[in-house]
C-alpha cells in the first residue's frame, strides 16, 4: 500500500481507537493521529525529508474531515493533503517571486542590506528587534534595512501598528 494510504489508515485507526477506548474523542483529527500519520509517512517513503501536508490545508477542509468516518474520511483526508500541497506550492512561487525581487536591490558593500532580506525570506514574520539580534546591528539601523526592504515592495506591515510592527514578505 503507498505511504500515504498507510499514513491515512494509522490517523484514523488512532482517533478511532482513542474514541473507543473511552478517552471521550469524537474528533477524527486528533492532533496525536496526525502525528501518527506524519511518523508513518515519514518511515515509509524515501522522500522523508518531506513533511506530510495535511495541517496546511484550509481550516474549512479540515473541520470538514473532523465530522468524518470510513471511506469518506479517507477521500477527505487525501483531499487534506491535496490542498495543503497546492496552497505549499503557492507560497513557494510567492517567495520565489520575492527571492527574484531581492536581485533588483541597490546596495553598498558594506550593506546588511542582503542579510536582511534573506531573513525576510526565511523567517514567517519579522520585527526591528529580531533583524537588529541577527544582524548585530543597532535597532535603529534594523528599522532602515526594513523601511528599505518595504520600499522595495518585499515586505509589508503585518500588524496595522505605528509602533511593535511586525512585517511579512508581501
Amino acid at each position: 500500500m503507498p505511504p500515504l494510504l498507510r499514513a491515512g489508515q494509522a490517523a484514523q485507526a488512532w482517533t478511532s481507537e482513542s474514541a473507543g477506548a473511552g478517552e471521550g474523542r469524537a474528533d477524527r483529527l486528533s492532533t496525536s493521529g496526525l502525528f501518527l500519520a506524519a511518523c508513518v509517512w515519514r518511515q515509509g517513503t524515501t522522500l522523508a525529508a518531506i513533511a506530510l501536508p495535511v495541517w496546511s490545508a484550509t481550516p474549512t477542509r479540515l473541520q470538514a474531515l473532523a465530522s468524518k468516518a470510513g471511506a469518506t474520511w479517507m477521500a477527505d483526508f487525501l483531499d487534506c493533503v491535496t490542498d495543503a500541497a497546492q496552497r505549499a506550492g503557492q507560497e513557494l512561487t510567492r517567495l520565489q517571486a520575492a527571492e527574484d525581487r531581492i536581485g533588483g536591490l541597490t546596495q553598498t558593500a558594506r550593506s546588511h542590506l542582503p542579510g536582511a532580506a534573506d531573513l525576510a525570506l526565511r523567517l514567517p514574520v519579522l520585527t526591528a528587534r529580531t533583524l537588529a539580534e541577527r544582524l548585530q546591528v543597532t535597532p535603529q539601523a534594523a528599522l532602515g534595512l526594513i523601511r528599505q526592504l518595504a520600499a522595495a515592495g518585499l515586505l509589508r506591515e503585518a500588524t496595522g501598528r505605528q509602533a511593535w510592527r511586525a512585517f511579512v514578505v508581501a
